[in-house]
């Protein structure tokens, strides 16, 4: 029974990291797409990435 709850709490841990990845790579992609002209712009976005890219 032990052995279940851990391999469901690995298989949902791995999802939400999926989750978490693709979410990072689509505002990525969102910032990417609305970039205006550097004169208009006053700031830098960085989106961090976590470690954990395929």
């Amino acid at each position: 029974m032990v052995i279940q709850r851990l391999e469901m709490c690995i298989g949902i841990m791995e999802l939400v990291f999926e989750f978490i990845i693709v979410f990072i790579e689509a505002v990525s992609t969102v910032f990417c797409q609305n970039d205006t002209s550097p004169a208009e712009r006053n700031y830098i976005t960085a989106v961090p990435y976590i470690g954990l890219l395929p």
